[in-house]
């Protein structure tokens, strides 16, 4: 009779033994998820000046799944209200999976007005790069990601570029003015994210 009742009591140790390393697992696995979903806070950014030009990464939580960051970020028709020097977007070519746009943006003084023409590559929901094919610029390459977090309610966003013009960045553009510029765009990009998806 004692032989069962320890053979049951066996049974619930190794049951508890098991149940206790799921939730340890399970806590570990959720953690990081929970730590990254951080909607209020400001775009991170990272930039520097890179012989003559520019190199940013930066990444932000978006309270908006990404179907409606990727309505935002891929439409050239929206490219304006989240990209403040912008002036204009325009598709050239179009095909499966990718285009080539023409951007006009605001330059400086000797040169007011900026050209540059990119093909762009189209991951649905999930990422769109862009690699220079001609104007003012002697190089402009990067790419946006999206990742889901909180079960598909946010959206991860990471941005990465690397720029640079000819004759090399005007001295006024600093290394503070690269950050700036990249998380106000960030911003942008959320706000008109999270307004569009809004019940």
């Amino acid at each position: 009779m004692m032989r069962g009742e320890d053979a049951k009591w066996d049974e619930l140790w190794h049951a508890l033994n098991k149940m206790r390393l799921f939730v340890i697992l399970a806590a570990l696995f959720l953690a990081p998820c929970a730590a990254a979903q951080n909607y209020e806070a400001a775009p991170v950014v990272t930039a520097h000046r890179d012989g003559d030009g520019g190199v940013a990464e930066a990444a932000m939580d978006v309270s908006a799944p990404p179907s409606a960051v990727w309505a935002i970020l891929s439409d050239c028709a929206k490219a304006r209200t989240f990209m403040r020097s912008l002036l204009s977007c325009r598709v050239l070519e179009r095909g499966d999976g990718w285009d080539v746009r023409e951007h006009r943006s605001r330059g400086w003084l000797l040169h007011p007005v900026m050209r540059n023409v990119s093909r762009i590559t189209l991951e649905a929901n999930r990422r769109l790069s862009f690699r220079l094919i001609e104007g003012d610029w002697t190089r402009s390459d990067g790419e946006w990601t999206l990742t889901p977090i909180d079960g598909g309610r946010g959206t991860h966003v990471t941005y990465r570029i690397n720029a640079a013009v000819a004759g090399g960045v005007p001295i006024g553009i600093s290394q503070s003015f690269l950050v700036s510029n990249v998380r106000a765009t960030l911003a942008a990009l959320r706000r008109e994210a999270e307004q569009d998806s809004a019940p």
